[in-house]
């Protein structure tokens, strides 16, 4: 069985300015993002970890780094591209309530209805192509360890439309349990075709 940690990184600037905070921007994180990381840490300090991954944008790596510095013995963080957020084309960056005003309908279906979502509208990803990397990741790393025990670092959107397609939830569906909160601890056990959830969204 492969247990996997999913742990979506901490508040950052970005998030506490009410942007959006997508695949191509970053920023560092906010004192109460590294504090609320650190409980993770202590929480996990007795978990040994075969392998550590972390999507390449800083406040992910940061997170990743923070959780790690407590297992003296445990492995290096690697960077997987496809652990990326969405990246969000013309809305990176942007301030979330402007582009709310001037795009209700495409908000309401990028919120709500990711299969309605048109994405190519602005330059984005869909919700389709983020599902189809980071499922990948999952698959693959299940087959190289099939006992063991795995940190992965990402986001929030790309952790929602993961989680909830390995959850068994269709694309239309995904949104409806919303996004884990920063610094939050999700636990899933896989075995061959078979995943459990025994941790969702779990603050400390």
């Amino acid at each position: 069985m492969t247990l996997f940690y999913f742990i979506r990184h901490g508040k950052t600037e970005i998030n506490a300015e009410g942007r959006f905070n997508g695949g191509t921007v970053d920023s560092p994180l906010v004192p109460e993002g590294i504090e609320a990381t650190k409980k993770i840490a202590q929480y996990l300090k007795d978990v040994s970890f075969d392998l550590a991954l972390s999507s390449p944008q800083l406040r992910a790596q940061t997170t990743a780094k923070i959780i790690l510095k407590e297992h003296d013995r445990g492995p290096k963080l690697t960077i997987v591209e496809d652990l990326r957020e969405m990246r969000l084309g013309d809305w990176d960056g942007e301030k979330i309530s402007e582009i709310t005003k001037q795009y209700p309908e495409d908000i309401r279906d990028y919120r709500t209805r990711p299969d309605l979502f048109d994405s190519k509208k602005f330059h984005s990803e869909s919700y389709a192509e983020v599902i189809r990397r980071s499922t990948q990741v999952i698959k693959e790393i299940t087959k190289q360890y099939p006992e063991g025990n795995i940190l992965v670092v990402s986001h929030g959107i790309l952790l929602m439309a993961l989680l909830n397609t390995l959850k068994g939830m269709s694309l239309a569906e995904i949104r409806q349990g919303g996004i884990v909160d920063n610094s939050s601890l999700t636990i899933m056990a896989s075995e061959g075709s078979k995943v459990t959830f025994h941790t969702w969204g779990e603050t400390f």
